[in-house]
């Protein structure tokens, strides 16, 4: 099973001027990117079809990489609505 992923923050040169944090914020979601992508490798029973077949519960190894992923997946879009509001003209009140 193949995760949608989105693509990795890149502000722009005006973006970076109005809000230098997201150069930093940019360098985390790369990590973060990189972290969800690792530990859908190292972790086989992640996604296994047969494990569910079975009505087996994934190793705690498993679930917590899947709680992480998650969290990532959370955190990613947190960091893009953050971009949004910090280079927007009119943000509301």
């Amino acid at each position: 099973m193949e995760e949608r992923m989105e693509a990795l923050l890149r502000p722009t040169a005006n973006e970076l001027a109005l809000a230098p944090e997201l150069g930093v914020l940019a360098a985390l979601d790369a990590t973060l990117a990189t972290t969800a992508h690792q530990l859908i490798a190292e972790t086989p029973d992640l996604y296994s079809l047969e494990l569910a077949a079975r009505g087996e519960i994934p190793g705690p190894l498993t679930r917590k990489a899947n709680s992480l992923i998650f969290r990532v997946g959370e955190l990613r879009v947190e960091i893009r609505e953050y971009r949004a509001l910090a280079v927007d003209d009119n943000p509301p009140l």
